[in-house]
């Protein structure tokens, strides 16, 4: 049996020509025949539960990025600019690792593909941790990387699963019920990182501010570098513990069918199957800069308290702060897509809110600046549900290929974090976070409404019950 899961509007009589299907085909032959070519069918449960756990665990080896900065900081005995290194190598594995990912995926398979992602990610906790103990900063970078490219190859092998299981319409939805697993493990593993490895930051700064023994100081930098390695050889045993269990899943392998009409001459420009790349590559570029923000408002904003002057020991918890805001999101996107609006105004709303908050944590200081920076998680947080489904919307049997350029716009997570701490240390921090934040959401902004204009004709002609001509869906 093969039960294929297309993105036909609830009211739509028939697969509109030109539209993609994602075909699970199981392992097992069913014992009662099922077909349902027109409408989306009921996904099981237990595998939106696996998706849901395998993006939380994403969320977890992503928003560890963060504790990591103050940890390398002082176990590495580094500055802004070297710490900053972090997040920089880990998201460049997305934009090194994301076509070679998807290569494996459509070799191996997505059952394998995962099983190799969180295997991957487990030797690069041990590494890190090993690392990390020898106070060798660039192995640790290096095996940084290696649970970079584990990630990058998680994500491309989840992501298509979750916008397959149902209408286009409400992918956004699905998606964003998947970030928040993803963004719940922003919340909880930055708190249980700060009890656990970073438990004495506060006192070994302290210490060291007035130790002048150079012995001293290299036993108290050693111990506190040596409380990450237990906490990483628990959390390398879990994803392989997971990867095993994925052995014994079932599940049902992807397969991306397309039928694409035959080219029209006339028909517009804009109307022929080729027309998905604008609004694919704008895409990409759009989730470039939202993924670089975000971890500036992740990632950096225990730095940028530091910097304001406040107490070491509450900014090492404000990366949760940004997660929290971000939940709130979820649920406020949630609630409104698409009752209330679609995925796309909801987008362009969550991009004004962006440059309103970005322009309050410049024009402010000491906590209210830090707070503003904090809600630009309510921003954040339905921009990759908004954005992946409209960029990669049509690709048919592409989506493999179109998921590994949205992925690879990871990048922007190495990029602007980067280029943050550049302009920080030549101007000043709220300048900095203004000058890339506020163009970022702009440039989001318009996207948003070029995307929106873009799909409107064929939503009028949806309306008036006339048919529609093209309809790209996944």
């Amino acid at each position: 049996m093969h039960v294929t899961i297309c993105a036909a509007h609830d009211d739509d009589v028939g697969m509109p020509q030109g539209s993609s299907c994602m075909t699970f085909a199981p392992s097992r032959p069913s014992p009662m025949p099922l077909t349902m070519p027109h409408r989306p069918v009921p996904v099981p449960a237990g595998l939106v539960a696996l998706m849901g756990f395998l993006f939380f665990i994403i969320g977890v080896m992503t928003w560890l990025n963060g504790p990591l900065i103050a940890f390398a900081r002082l176990s590495f005995s580094l500055d802004d600019n070297t710490t900053f290194l972090i997040p920089t190598v880990f998201y460049s594995a997305h934009l090194l690792g994301a076509f070679p990912s998807a290569w494996v995926t459509g070799r191996v398979g997505a059952k394998a593909g995962m099983m190799l992602a969180l295997l991957g990610m487990a030797g690069g906790c041990v590494g890190f941790a090993a690392c990390s103990a020898a106070r060798f900063y660039p192995g640790g970078l290096a095996a940084l990387f290696v649970t970079g490219c584990g990630v990058t190859l998680l994500g491309i092998t989840i992501n298509p699963y979750v916008t397959g299981m149902g209408p286009f319409h409400t992918a956004a939805r699905r998606i964003a019920i998947m970030g928040l697993c993803n963004k719940g493990a922003g919340i909880i593993a930055p708190v249980i990182f700060g009890k656990t490895t970073l438990r004495t930051l506060g006192s070994t700064t302290r210490a060291l501010g007035v130790t002048t023994d150079p012995g001293q100081r290299a036993v108290l930098i050693s111990h506190f570098a040596h409380q990450i390695v237990i906490p990483y050889l628990v959390l390398a045993a879990g994803l392989a513990i997971t990867a095993l269990s994925i052995r014994f899943i079932s599940l049902p392998p992807l397969h991306f069918h397309v039928d694409e009409p035959q080219q029209d001459a006339s028909l517009p420009a804009t109307d022929l199957p080729r027309s998905w790349r604008p609004q694919l590559w704008l895409g990409a570029a759009c989730l470039f800069l939202y993924v670089g923000v975000e971890a500036i408002a992740g990632d950096a904003i225990g730095t940028y308290g530091d910097h304001l002057g406040l107490d070491i020991d509450n900014t090492k918890f404000f990366t949760s702060l940004t997660f929290c805001m971000m939940i709130v999101g979820y649920a406020c996107g949630l609630a409104m897509i698409p009752r209330v609006m679609s995925q796309l105004s909801y987008l362009a709303f969550a991009a004004a809110v962006g440059v309103i908050l970005s322009g309050g944590a410049v024009l402010t200081t000491g906590m209210t600046s830090v707070l503003c920076m904090a809600a630009l998680g309510f921003s954040d947080a339905m921009m990759w549900p908004s954005l992946y489904p409209v960029a990669i919307r049509g690709l048919g049997r592409r989506t493999l290929h179109g998921t590994a350029i949205t992925v690879m716009a990871v990048s922007g997570g190495a990029v602007l974090p980067k280029l943050f701490v550049w302009l920080a240390t030549t101007y000043d921090f709220t300048i900095a976070f203004g000058g890339i934040l506020i163009p970022s959401y702009l440039f989001i902004l318009s996207y948003s409404l070029w995307a929106a204009r873009r799909d409107a004709p064929a939503t009028r002609e949806k309306l008036s019950g006339n048919p529609v001509t093209q309809t790209p869906a996944l």
